[in-house]
């Protein structure tokens, strides 16, 4: 196959951007109604998540992910439209989040604002995760049960 024109590079572009940016909302879902074999799908093999001081592997999301979620009967992951800059097929995106977690009764335990930034490559499956950093730049109520 030939070298691509412009416009092919330009198609490409913005069918990745929108690849990627449906992967992070994914992610998202994927928290939000605990489908954790979804969750893993959006990372790469190699893929890491970490979530404050700790970084788990691939198979070790659903159970970070259910330590974090500890008492909490419901979430919300509201994610915003993600910077995202994209090298052959590597990506990087920085995209903003606030969080609301609920308990049983409806009460607020804890909301959280911060950003994921992330690490792609692109994969036989699609776009996938290698490394998804969420860092908190503010938290109210309880904290996070203990990693």
């Amino acid at each position: 196959m030939g070298q691509m024109t412009g416009l092919q590079l330009q198609v490409r572009w913005l069918v990745d951007r929108a690849e990627i940016a449906e992967l992070l909302a994914r992610y998202a879902r994927c928290i939000d109604e605990r489908d954790w074999a979804g969750l893993q799908g959006t990372y790469a093999e190699d893929g890491v998540m970490e979530h404050g001081a700790t970084a788990v592997g691939r198979d070790g999301v659903p159970g970070l992910s259910e330590r974090i979620l500890t008492g909490v009967a419901s979430s919300h992951h509201v994610v915003d439209d993600p910077g995202i800059e994209i090298d052959g097929d590597t990506a990087r995106t920085r995209s903003h989040y606030f969080a609301t977690h609920v308990a049983d009764d409806g009460a607020i335990i804890r909301q959280a604002g911060g950003w994921y930034d992330c690490a792609l490559r692109r994969t036989p499956a699609g776009w996938r995760f290698t490394r998804v950093t969420a860092r908190s730049a503010w938290r109210t109520g309880q904290g996070l049960a203990s990693h």
